[in-house]
């Protein structure tokens, strides 16, 4: 038998880095990858140690920088065998560097670049492990309720940062709305970033012209 212990806990929306020791702390690509795991539900460290199966002191190392580092905490305890197993999750939903931090540009890019890839290869399992119905034709594309796609746009980083706004608003919007009760539970994944070049060969050809590829 196991007896749990819900701790006093609440993931905070946004987690603003106060120091270097924490942005170098989630630079580091694995303790990135925990962190991004810890975002979505609670686990222990042996269960990490599973899931990516590496070695527990591994994790357990991991796991100490980031709570020392105030990442992560306990969310709850739960006492199976004698043996108290400590459920970590993270504080917050997302975390951003403070203006202070910005001249530390590589460890900053370091973190920004593995985030990008934790969500994406996260998007990727979801996709693997999503049901069946989930990719089923059952009406045109544009009423269907599933989104594939990739974009180029040549515009200025202002009007970027403009319309990345509008974006937020409309995807907090979704978010917010009340949950209905025959409802199913919907997963979206976004990145967005400069590239040096485009890759699709319509943009080549019109030097960056704006283009979209769903």
């Amino acid at each position: 038998m196991s007896e749990a212990e819900e701790l006093d806990f609440k993931q905070q929306a946004v987690m603003v880095m106060e120091s270097f020791e924490q942005l170098k702390a989630v630079s580091d690509p694995f303790r990135s990858k925990l962190l991004t795991l810890l975002i979505e539900q609670s686990y222990t460290g042996q269960q990490l140690a599973r899931l990516l199966e590496v070695p527990r002191s591994k994790v357990h190392y991991a796991l100490t920088e980031l709570e020392n580092t105030g990442f992560i905490r306990v969310a709850r305890k739960e006492e199976l065998g004698g043996i108290v197993q400590k459920f970590y999750k993270a504080v917050a939903y997302s975390f951003r560097p403070g203006e202070h931090l910005i001249p530390q540009s590589e460890s900053i890019e370091n973190y920004n670049r593995n985030m990008m890839l934790n969500t994406l290869s996260r998007a990727a399992t979801r996709a693997m492990t999503a049901p069946e119905e989930a990719f089923i034709n059952r009406a045109e594309v544009q009423h269907q309720p599933r989104l594939t796609m990739q974009l180029e746009a040549r515009v200025s980083e202002d009007t970027f940062i403009r319309w990345l706004m509008k974006y937020r608003e409309l995807l907090k919007e979704l978010e917010d709305m009340e949950e209905e009760p025959d409802g199913r539970f919907y997963y979206m994944s976004s990145v967005a970033f400069e590239i040096d070049e485009p890759y699709f060969e319509e943009n080549r050809k019109l030097g960056g012209a704006d283009h979209s590829k769903r």
